[in-house]
C-alpha cells in the first residue's frame, strides 16, 4: 500500500521552503513515497503546475483518493488537524517527527520511520531543515525540473538576462539581502550599499584580469538601491520585481555573489552557478572563491 510523507512547518520565506521541499522531493523519488508539503502550498502557483501535478505534491504511486487529496478544502482540514495535533494519536500507523528550528532531520532518521515493509504508513514532519544530500545529489535534475518557475516568470527573467548578454560577455548576479537581515543575528550579514558596490568593483577587476571578459551585473535586492551609487552602465537593477523572478534570473547568471542565505544556495543549486558567499571582511581577488552548491 502507498506510503505518504506529509510536511507542515511554516518556517521562513521562499528560500527556506525550497530547501525543505527539494530535499523532501528527492527523498520521496528515491524511496517511492507520496509527498504532500502543506507548507509549500502558498508558493505552488509560482512553479510549473499542471492539472496532473502541482508543485507541493509528488505522487510516486497513484492513489484512488487523489481527487480528494487535491481538494483545497481537504488540504486545509488536514493542515488544521496537524497544527492543532488533534486526532493524530488515534491513528496507529501514523508517526510524527518534530524538531526545533535549529535541529535537522537526516535521511537515516527518516528511513527508520518507514521500515514497516508492506503496511501502509504516514509520516508527518513538523520541521523545516531536512538534509537528504544523498537523495538530492542522485535526483537533482528531477528536482530542478519539478521546481522550475512557471512560464510567465521564466520569460521575464529570460528577457532580462538576454538583454544583459547582448552587452556583456559575462553576467554576475548580486543578491543584496538587507530588509530582515538588519536584525537577524544582530545584523552580522547586513551590509551597506557601499560594501556591495566595492564587491562589484572587485569582481569586475578579477574577471577582467583572469578571464578577459566584459562583465555586467544584475543587482537584485529586497530594498531599492541608491541610484547615485549604482548609476553605471555595467550594473542593472529592476524595481518592483517579484522574488521568484529574481531567483530565476540570478540562476541564469554566470556567477553569483551574496550573503549566507537559503535563497542564494538555491540559486547556485538550481542554475549550477558558481557562488561566492560574502562576509564583512570578504575581499574578492580570485575566481577560485566561486563554488557551485551541489545541494541546497
Amino acid at each position: 500500500m502507498n506510503k505518504w510523507l506529509l510536511i507542515q512547518k511554516n518556517y521562513g520565506q521562499l528560500g527556506n521552503r525550497l530547501h525543505t521541499h527539494a530535499n523532501a522531493l528527492a527523498w520521496c523519488v528515491e524511496n517511492k513515497v507520496n509527498l504532500i508539503n502543506l507548507s509549500f502550498r502558498k508558493y505552488s502557483h509560482l512553479f510549473c503546475n499542471d492539472k496532473n501535478q502541482t508543485a507541493e505534491m509528488f505522487f510516486s504511486h497513484k492513489s484512488r483518493f487523489e481527487k480528494l487529496i487535491r481538494s483545497k478544502t481537504f488540504l486545509k482540514s488536514v493542515e488544521t488537524i496537524i497544527i492543532r495535533n488533534r486526532y493524530i494519536k488515534q491513528f496507529k500507523r501514523l508517526r510524527v517527527i518534530e524538531k526545533e528550528d535549529d535541529n535537522f532531520i537526516s535521511e537515516k532518521e527518516l528511513n527508520q520511520y518507514f521500515e514497516i515493509k508492506k503496511n501502509s504508513k504516514i509520516v508527518i514532519i513538523k520541521s523545516w531543515d531536512l538534509q537528504f544530500s544523498d537523495a538530492l545529489k542522485k535526483h537533482q535534475n528531477k528536482v530542478r525540473n519539478i521546481l522550475l518557475p512557471n512560464k510567465n516568470h521564466r520569460e521575464v527573467a529570460d528577457r532580462r538576462i538576454k538583454q544583459l548578454r547582448e552587452k556583456f560577455d559575462c553576467v554576475v548576479g548580486i543578491h543584496a539581502r538587507r530588509g530582515d537581515y538588519k536584525n537577524f543575528l544582530e545584523g552580522i550579514h547586513y551590509h551597506s550599499w557601499s560594501k556591495y558596490k566595492n564587491w562589484i568593483v572587485e569582481t569586475k577587476k578579477t574577471i577582467e584580469k583572469n578571464l578577459q571578459l566584459k562583465v555586467g551585473f544584475l543587482l537584485c535586492s529586497d530594498e531599492s538601491p541608491p541610484v547615485n551609487l549604482f548609476n553605471t552602465p555595467y550594473i542593472v537593477t529592476y524595481n518592483d520585481t517579484e522574488t521568484i523572478t529574481d531567483i530565476h534570473a540570478l540562476s541564469l547568471c554566470d556567477y553569483n555573489i551574496g550573503p549566507p542565505s537559503s535563497f542564494g544556495t538555491w540559486v547556485s543549486f538550481h542554475g549550477k552557478v558558481p557562488r561566492l558567499i560574502v562576509y564583512t571582511k570578504t575581499k574578492i581577488t580570485s575566481m577560485n572563491q566561486f563554488i557551485i552548491n551541489e545541494i541546497c
